[in-house]
């Protein structure tokens, strides 16, 4: 196939990472059809599986497979953009010259993996975690991604073949921390069970903390079942009126007895008393993930503060905590399976923020995060 000039500009020279400079649209029509006449490119376009672009010197698109254009739709013209610009990643436009030349780029397995092809002019094989934006939605997907240095005459351009591994991620995630948060409630389920079943304590709350050890179960079953849903379209919200004040204090109650907190303070803030219309259990579970990713990244004897204030035609829920989010982590803080935390983490804590917040609630999640602390907040309209 052979694509039509878009609107391909030549950019700035500033970048926050990767070179900024950008083809002409007579140099990319020029390549595009050297490429494309190459009986290799044909075959590689034709036969490889998954997901295959083509990219000239400055990492823009010349040619792709079918598969592509059904990914990106037929209202997207790939010729001259570059991968991130053609899937939609959210940071495409952060940089003075497009994907690449942004600082969350830095840490864009794609970019990474093209750039050391460049370097080295050999093969290289990465992998990359990906937030894309379609309208209003965003979703994660991860690739492996392997790419290649392609001699063409007296060009060189780079094949890169995208995998997409976002399926099985995802269910290898969920499994992760289902079977984690299900085994840690299931093991403190059973130890007062047999604590009252061997007749050894007499103590009033035995019994009570088994009836909150397993209302605390519920939940989790009923939260995953619920992100397995959003993440496949099918979750509705369930909404009805409610006090501000209940979701925070729902969340202050659960997160004062989750296993991070600690000797962590949990602070209420006063709430506007007037009744907002939404999910309760979904908005608690926005909120608690907030709650419990800011005790987690507190320090003994600091203080986590619930709040949610007025903002003209809408409610913002805020969760404050005193520690400043490192810049390294700040652009891929929404991504799927990446944790603060290291191969110890989850990762799916922040990312279900945004899959409720706003894939389902129809709201928006974001923070602010500096000297004073980090704020994680998600606003609703009301």
């Amino acid at each position: 196939m052979v694509f039509d000039v878009g609107s391909t500009r030549v950019g700035p020279l500033s970048t926050f990472f990767a070179p900024p400079e950008r083809s002409s649209e007579l140099e990319l029509r020029l390549e595009a059809e050297l490429c494309l006449s190459n009986p290799v490119v044909c075959f590689l376009l034709e036969s490889m599986d998954g997901l295959v672009l083509i990219l000239d010197g400055n990492r823009q698109v010349l040619a792709t497979n079918d598969r592509v254009r059904d990914v990106v739709g037929s209202a997207v013209e790939p010729l001259g953009h570059r991968p991130g610009e053609l899937f939609g990643c959210i940071h495409h436009d952060q940089g003075p010259s497009g994907c690449g030349t942004s600082s969350a780029c830095a840490h864009c397995g794609a970019v990474a993996t093209i750039l050391e092809v460049q370097r080295t002019g050999r093969a290289v094989e990465g992998e990359c975690l990906l937030t894309l934006r379609s309208g209003e939605l965003t979703q994660s997907a991860e690739f492996e991604l392997a790419a290649s240095p392609l001699q063409v005459g007296l060009h060189t351009f780079i094949v890169v073949v995208l995998h997409d591994q976002s399926a099985l991620k995802r269910r290898e995630a969920l499994e992760r921390l289902f079977f984690h948060d299900v085994a840690n409630l299931m093991q403190g389920i059973r130890s007062w069970a047999e604590l009252l079943a061997s007749d050894s304590t007499t103590t009033p709350g035995a019994a009570q903390k088994v009836a909150h050890l397993t209302d605390l179960l519920d939940r989790e079953l009923r939260s995953h079942r619920a992100m397995a849903m959003a993440e496949q379209g099918g979750l509705q919200p369930q909404t009805r009126a409610i006090l501000p004040l209940e979701i925070l204090r729902d969340v202050a109650d659960l997160v004062a007895r989750h296993t991070s907190a600690g000797d962590r303070k949990v602070r209420l803030l006063p709430a506007p008393e007037l009744l907002i219309h939404t999910d309760p259990e979904l908005l608690s579970r926005v909120v608690l993930n907030m709650a419990v990713n800011a005790v987690e990244a507190s320090a003994p004897g600091e203080t986590v503060s619930l709040s949610a204030v007025l903002e003209e035609q809408a409610i913002r829920f805020q969760v404050h905590n005193p520690g400043e989010l490192p810049e390294a982590h700040r652009s891929r803080i929404f991504q799927r399976s990446f944790s603060t935390k290291g191969s110890a983490g989850r990762g799916l804590g922040t990312y279900a923020m945004k899959l409720f917040g706003e894939n389902v609630l129809g709201g928006r999640v974001g923070f602010e995060t500096g000297a004073e602390g980090t704020t994680f907040w998600v606003r609703l309209t009301r």
